[in-house]
C-alpha cells in the first residue's frame, strides 16, 4: 500500500494504475458540496453483464476489497481501502434480484432503483435476453453512486 501513497497528488491522467489480483482499484472523481463534504461522480463498472452467461456472485466478487483512488480536478487527493465483504449480504441480494429479473426475462425492466448497492447500470446498445423476445439494453455491474457514498462515510478522511 505505501507505493499508493506516492500517487497523492499526481496528475490522475499521469499514473498507472494496473489491476491488482486482491483487490478493486478506483479511480473515483469526486465533487464537495458547499459545507465540504464530499460525494463521488460516478459509479463504479465492476463487469460486463451478458444474459446469457452471468458471472456467479462469487465470481463477480472473487476480490472483496477495493482501494478507492479520489481525483478532484484531475488531482489525487486520498486514498481509501474498504472492505466489500463488510457489505455482501446487501450485493448479494442485489446480484439475486438482477439474476432474478434476467432469469425471468425481464432484463428490459431492469432499474438502478431496484436495488441498493450493485446496479445493473444500462448501455444504450439493445441485446437480446434469455426466456423474452423482447430486446433489452446492454448492462454492466456497477457499485452505485449511493454505495460509494456509504463508504465514504464509514470511512473517515484518514489515507492509509
Amino acid at each position: 500500500m505505501d507505493s499508493f501513497k506516492q500517487i497523492i497528488g499526481k496528475n490522475i491522467n499521469e499514473v498507472d494504475l494496473d489491476e491488482s489480483p486482491d483487490f478493486f482499484i478506483a479511480a473515483l472523481e469526486y465533487d464537495t458540496k458547499l459545507c465540504g463534504k464530499r460525494y463521488p461522480s460516478s459509479k463504479f463498472k465492476i463487469a460486463d453483464l451478458d444474459y446469457f452467461n452471468m458471472i456467479s456472485f462469487s465470481e463477480l466478487f472473487r476480490k472483496d476489497k477495493i482501494v478507492i483512488i479520489w481525483y478532484h480536478d484531475d488531482i489525487i487527493t486520498d486514498l481509501e481501502f474498504y472492505h466489500l465483504e463488510n457489505d455482501f449480504d446487501v450485493l448479494f441480494s442485489d446480484y439475486y434480484i438482477i439474476k432474478k429479473a434476467i432469469d425471468n426475462g425481464l432484463a428490459h425492466e431492469l432499474t438502478e432503483g431496484d436495488t441498493k448497492y450493485l446496479g445493473a447500470s444500462r448501455l444504450s446498445e439493445k441485446v437480446s435476453q434469455p426466456n423474452s423476445e423482447r430486446l433489452a439494453n446492454k448492462r454492466e455491474f456497477v457499485l452505485k453512486k449511493k454505495y460509494l457514498q456509504k463508504i465514504i462515510n464509514e470511512i473517515s478522511m484518514t489515507c492509509f
